[in-house]
Parts: C-alpha cells; sequence; structure tokens
C-alpha cells in the first residue's frame, strides 16, 4: 500500500482541475473573497500536493525527508480547519438557509470530521508507518467526495442527493475492501474503525439537512461573528 499510494493521490490530484474548473478555475468567482474562497481552495490543493509528495517520498526510500516535510501539516491542517468554517460560515451568513445551502453544510462539516479524524489518527500512529499510511489513505478519501462529486455533475449532470449517494457508496465500498483485504493483519481495525465513522456522518446527509434543528443551528452559525 505504501508503495502504491502514490498513484492514487496524483489521481485525486490531476482530477480537482477538471472538478473545479467551471465553478473556480474558470469562473469569474475566481477573482472573488481570498479569505473565503481562495484561502480554503489553496489550503485543500496544497494537502493533496502534500499526499503526492510524502507518498512519493516513501516509494523511494526518503524516509527523513519524509518526516521532515510532513510537520508541515501541523501548520497546514489547522488552516485546512479554520477555512472550511469560515467558508461554510460565509455560504450560510450570504444566502438565506435554503434547502441547498443547508445541505452543502451538513456535508461540509461532516467531511470535516472524517478528515480530522483520520489525520488525528494518522499522527497519533506515525511511528508506525503501516498503520499512518492507513489512516493518511482515508484523510484523502474525506476528499474524495467534493471532487469526484462535481465530475458527476459536470459530466453526467447528476445533482444531490443522487450525487453524494453515489460518491459515499463509492468510499464506502473502497473502505470495506481496504478493511477486508487487512483481515487476519493487526491493521484491520484502522479501515473498520473509519468505516464506522463515515457510515455514521453520512447517513444523516439524507434526513439531518431537512430538520428544523438543523436549520436553527445553521442559522446560529450563520450569525457568528466571524470574518
Amino acid at each position: 500500500m505504501q508503495r502504491s499510494a502514490v498513484w492514487w493521490f496524483a489521481v485525486l490530484l490531476i482530477t480537482t482541475v477538471p472538478a473545479f474548473w467551471p465553478s473556480y478555475f474558470a469562473a469569474p468567482a475566481f477573482k472573488g473573497d481570498f479569505l473565503h474562497v481562495h484561502l480554503h481552495g489553496i489550503a485543500m490543493f496544497a494537502w493533496v500536493v502534500l499526499l503526492v509528495a510524502q507518498a512519493g517520498l516513501i516509494r523511494v526510500g526518503r524516509r527523513a525527508l519524509h518526516r521532515a516535510l510532513g510537520k508541515v501539516s501541523f501548520a497546514l491542517v489547522p488552516v485546512i480547519v479554520v477555512s472550511t468554517l469560515l467558508l461554510a460560515h460565509y455560504r450560510v451568513r450570504q444566502a438565506a438557509p435554503g434547502a441547498e445551502t443547508l445541505y452543502f453544510f451538513y456535508v461540509q462539516l461532516a467531511l470535516l470530521v472524517v478528515f480530522l479524524a483520520a489525520y488525528g489518527m494518522a499522527m497519533a500512529r506515525r511511528r508506525d508507518p503501516p498503520l499512518h499510511m492507513r489512516y493518511i489513505v482515508v484523510s484523502a478519501l474525506a476528499l474524495a467526495d467534493p471532487i469526484f462529486a462535481r465530475l458527476l455533475a459536470i459530466v453526467f449532470g447528476v445533482e444531490p442527493p443522487l450525487m453524494q449517494l453515489i460518491t459515499y457508496s463509492a468510499v464506502m465500498a473502497i473502505l470495506a475492501f481496504l478493511w477486508w483485504r487487512d483481515r487476519g493483519t493487526r491493521f484491520r481495525r484502522a479501515f473498520g474503525m473509519m468505516l464506522a465513522l463515515f457510515v455514521a456522518v453520512a447517513l444523516p446527509t439524507f434526513f439531518v439537512p431537512q430538520t428544523a434543528a438543523w436549520r436553527e443551528f445553521a442559522m446560529a452559525f450563520g450569525r457568528l461573528p466571524l470574518p
């Protein structure tokens, strides 16, 4: 897994361009608010670049450089968290919290929870490279929905909630396969635990955003005095 991960991370990196081309790179929004749009985009793109670089260093045996470069994540991940929350706040505040806003607000927070859990476990297990890599893979899978959901919309015209049903199912299938592949090893719990977490935060996507409680939470979040 450690040697092949670089190719899968590279696919994730390459697909970010067509996925975000219409709505970001080629859109007038590209000239928009730096704090809410570009900071988040730059931080997330930097994370995928870091994944490719780190996996590449492992593949060529540059473990010392891998460890040194990995320290960048201690600064980058907080930027990812803050920029994600600021962007979510900006969108909730700017638009009346209608069905679409409430829906994507939940998706953003749910995927952020998975990302942070995977990253936290990866850092806690960084002295155990095979286990560390498994959690890093999950952190990458947390980014699969924003990328491939957009490709589904662009290429096939798929809209939510079918969009998330497809991407979530794909991520769950990958995690289930990796969990099955680790059977009989000491690593099996990693993918099993992350699969359970992903299911727990993904399934409410299809009913929580329609509730009055979620609407109230979103409105309260939008009223916070954030930039």
